[in-house]
């Protein structure tokens, strides 16, 4: 008996303008609102031209394109509001007392911490209510904040965030913070653009300028791509992998003036690549991080990382690292000749080939071109090219090798 297969109808992907949602008195001037009126096939929310003044994150749920119209689509916030605690607040807590009457409306996102309580052990909610110096918050508090800790509250949030998501795509627009930010440097849960534990995301042509943390982060999750994006003078590091992010890309992106690392290597990244971009002038290494706590399998190859205030790429206490192609130029600004192009320290079982270490300043601050130290051991350093440095290539361990390099 013949058997009769029956087309699969599926229901067409939807393009929505937010411009219709419209709405400055909206926490997120109507983009959220624009991403619910989506079918639960997704779609793609378009936001145009013009500055969005935000006090919540936008979330982006599974298979939903958020597309700007580049530089012209910008997505803010106010400047930062903090509040201090006038005393400890337990677990499960919603409601908490400040010294002084809360700059705080209800409606706004904020986040709790204080100097122990950071990161995944911080809190973030909305307002709720006001009354006095109390505040009222939608969710319980994470983790107990101490009054000896200096517990606080501050204004801030992800501009665009997702968790356990899939399929999501984040293009052509700008996260900006607020104009002239010189305060804290609030941790990475706070980061421009931050995606947690997602699946198959898609994050491309977007500038980061200015925000109070990091630029964009990706922790957890797998099958993740960040290209042709820019982070410049965010408060934190420009771009940050982390917490056993998987099968990532990261590749022709720039990262520069930001306060710490240009690009960020958190803990257990694996199998991950970054390439073909440029880290320059930011206030600790160019790349960072790498390696360390737990990292294994990943490349970093072709870059150009230049003028930061440390080494060019550093990487230290772990191993089965591939280090290719890099040019390290003009770094040490922090201290002459304290950090060199490449720092290998307590590094084992790693790849460092065809490198070029250089300084092109009057007055040289990089003196040192690929520095192993402490139990670094192991490694294959070939092929690099470190003519002019007062030191070229230090090897300090038994296995590892130095071969045809030019010093």
């Amino acid at each position: 008996m013949a058997v009769t297969l029956m087309p699969l109808v599926s229901e067409p992907r939807r393009t929505i303008d937010a411009g219709d949602f419209y709405d400055a008195s909206s926490p997120t001037c109507g983009i959220a609102d624009a991403i619910a009126a989506l079918p639960p096939s997704g779609g793609r929310v378009r936001i145009p031209a013009g500055t969005y003044v935000i006090t919540q994150s936008i979330y982006v749920p599974s298979r939903v394109s958020l597309v700007g119209e580049g530089p012209a689509t910008v997505l803010t916030i106010r400047p930062l509001k903090v509040g201090w605690l006038a005393k400890s607040a337990r677990v499960g807590a919603k409601t908490i007392t400040l010294k002084k009457k809360p700059p705080f409306r209800p409606g706004e996102a904020v986040g709790l911490t204080d100097d122990r309580m950071i990161g995944w052990w911080g809190t973030h909610g909305v307002v709720e209510k006001v009354d006095g110096n109390r505040v009222t918050l939608d969710v319980p508090v994470n983790r107990g904040l101490r009054l000896d800790r200096k517990p606080r509250v501050v204004s801030l949030f992800p501009a665009i965030t997702s968790v356990k998501e899939s399929d999501i795509e984040i293009s052509d627009l700008t996260v900006q913070g607020p104009p002239g930010y010189k305060g804290p440097w609030w941790d990475f849960t706070y980061t421009g653009i931050h995606i947690n534990e997602c699946q198959r995301v898609r994050i491309h042509h977007c500038n980061l300028i200015g925000w109070p943390s990091d630029g964009i982060g990706v922790q957890r999750g797998s099958d993740v791509q960040v290209t042709q994006c820019q982070s410049h003078d965010c408060r934190g590091h420009g771009f940050h992998p982390g917490t056993g992010i998987a099968r990532s890309v990261w590749s022709h992106n720039i990262g520069k003036g930001n306060g710490a690392d240009g690009f960020f290597f958190c803990a257990r990244v694996h199998h991950s690549v970054c390439s073909d971009s440029v880290f320059s002038e930011n206030g600790r290494h160019g790349i960072g991080g790498v390696a360390d706590a737990g990292d294994h399998h990943d490349i970093i190859s072709n870059n150009v990382c230049s003028y930061n205030a440390r080494s060019g790429i550093d990487a230290h206490r772990g191993k089965e690292q591939v280090i290719t192609g890099n040019l390290l130029l003009s770094n040490s600004q922090e201290e002459p000749g304290a950090w060199p192009g490449i720092r290998m320290d307590d590094l084992t079982h790693t790849m460092v080939q065809g490198n070029r270490c250089a300084d092109d300043q009057k007055k040289p601050t990089q003196l040192q071109g690929i520095v192993e130290s402490g139990e670094s051991d192991h490694n294959l350093i070939s092929g690099n090219h470190c003519v002019g440095m007062k030191e070229g290539i230090r090897v300090v361990g038994r296995e590892s090798r130095a071969e045809g390099n030019l010093t």
